[in-house]
């Protein structure tokens, strides 16, 4: 696997090990083969949901401010996996493998930019 690229780090480790785990399992869904994508789609789901819950638990520890726009985009992320990964179990696998090419990556990185790093600016500020 690609290490998740230095670009894409936010400095606190807890954030950017969840982030490496997602990137690397994310990569693993971008290539899955038909006869995969079931699985790893279920293994992105599965870690995304532990990954918002412990997010979501430094949110709390520290009295985030923005926590509730978060926690939102957190419910739209997991909705929209859940939906495309229903996508491709029902045969519409094309549906399924362009939400991932085309939007997943894209909205992991736009998310972790912009409101991952906030909240790794407010969690170092705590310290």
């Amino acid at each position: 696997m690609s290490p998740l690229p230095d670009a894409l780090k936010v400095g606190v480790d807890s954030i950017d090990k969840r982030h490496e785990e997602f990137y690397d399992l994310y990569e693993i869904l971008k290539n899955a083969p038909d006869s995969e994508l079931l699985a790893a789609f279920d293994a992105v789901i599965l870690h995304t949901q532990n990954h918002f819950a412990e997010e979501e638990a430094d949110m709390e520890r520290i009295v985030y401010p923005n926590k509730a726009e978060h926690k939102q985009e957190h419910q739209k992320a997991l909705d929209e996996m859940k939906y495309f990964r229903e996508k491709a179990s029902s045969a519409k696998l094309m549906f399924a493998k362009a939400y991932v090419k085309d939007r997943l990556g894209d909205w992991f990185r736009n998310h972790l930019l912009n409101m991952d790093s906030d909240l790794a600016r407010v969690i170092a500020l705590s310290r």
